[in-house]
């Protein structure tokens, strides 16, 4: 059981570093984009193979394996250029059991991520950096405000081991006592009180700003944002990029569709999910300018 705790702490420790809140919002938003579109009627094909490959190649490549008539998502890379630079006709596919070359809209077709082809994995990894800096300063920003010290500065390594034993215990919440170890004594505090260089409810803000603007680069009004903190032209430049940047995306899904049915007799169909769907009918409501007062506030 105390080895259990020891462990336990240390992870704890580890868990509020920049590597851990990283890799847990690459996790996360990797995630929540691949829930962005449902793709139905794909018979054994689960269209979650799909969505990885347009999130980290920028597209997907669906053709089949020899000798089988089920039809399977590939990563590849196109070539055989054509007079545009990013027209192909042919592609090689792999997947861990099979590669092989196709002629595109012969005998495979390619499903775009978006009209550039551009993965989404370089908006998750972008936010993922931003929002696991964002975690670490307010982990920061708890802890110091626990005490006003500054940074301690050491001159021996009985110092060191003493600051760190407090440290870790100010860390996991424990009641500071009256310091009893010599070694600590001397110990000097440098640079300015921590605690007041970054407010709390800033850094929230921050936070949620942060994944506010990484749904709007997908297409996704976030819902956290109350219609009454903005004005109504960013309401109405909020929609318009939502829409344009749906609408893209979702139009590749749809040509690809249309023409793999057609390809391959089936009938595959691909919306965008009913939770963020912003169609004319699903539009929130419009702002009326009579909520509008004259500094363009609702």
């Amino acid at each position: 059981m105390e080895n259990m705790k020891k462990d336990l702490t240390q992870w704890d420790l580890e868990a509020c570093t920049y590597p851990a809140f990283y890799r847990y919002w690459r996790e996360s938003l990797f995630e929540r984009i691949m829930r962005l579109f449902v793709w139905e009627n794909t018979g054994l094909l689960d269209p979650k193979e799909i969505e990885e490959r347009n999130i980290l190649q920028g597209y997907c490549i669906i053709s089949k394996m020899p000798n089988e008539e089920e039809l399977t998502a590939f990563f590849g890379s196109m070539f055989t250029p054509t007079k545009y630079y990013d027209e192909f006709k042919q592609c090689n596919i792999n997947c861990p059991i099979y590669s092989g070359i196709r002629t595109i809209d012969k005998d495979c077709i390619v499903i775009n991520n978006n009209a550039l082809r551009n993965p989404s994995m370089m908006h998750v990894h972008h936010y993922a950096v931003l929002l696991a800096h964002a975690e670490v300063s307010l982990v920061n920003v708890l802890v110091e405000c626990r005490d006003a010290s500054g940074v301690p500065i050491v001159k021996n390594e009985k110092q060191l081991q003493s600051i760190r034993s407090y440290l870790k215990k100010r860390f996991m919440g424990k009641v500071s006592d009256a310091v009893t170890d010599t070694g600590y004594l001397g110990i000097e505090f440098g640079g300015s009180d921590r605690k007041t260089n970054q407010d709390i409810l800033s850094i929230l803000e921050t936070r949620n700003k942060l994944l506010r603007s990484f749904y709007s680069d997908i297409g996704v009004r976030a819902t956290f944002e109350k219609r009454s903190n903005v004005n109504s032209a960013e309401v109405d430049g909020d929609t318009s990029m939502l829409l344009l940047n749906v609408s893209d995306m979702i139009k590749q899904r749809e040509d690809a569709c249309s023409k793999i049915n057609d390809l391959y007799g089936v009938n595959w169909s691909v919306h965008i999910a009913e939770e963020i769907d912003y169609t004319e009918e699903n539009e929130p409501e419009e702002v009326s300018k009579d909520d509008v007062n004259s500094e363009g506030n609702l």
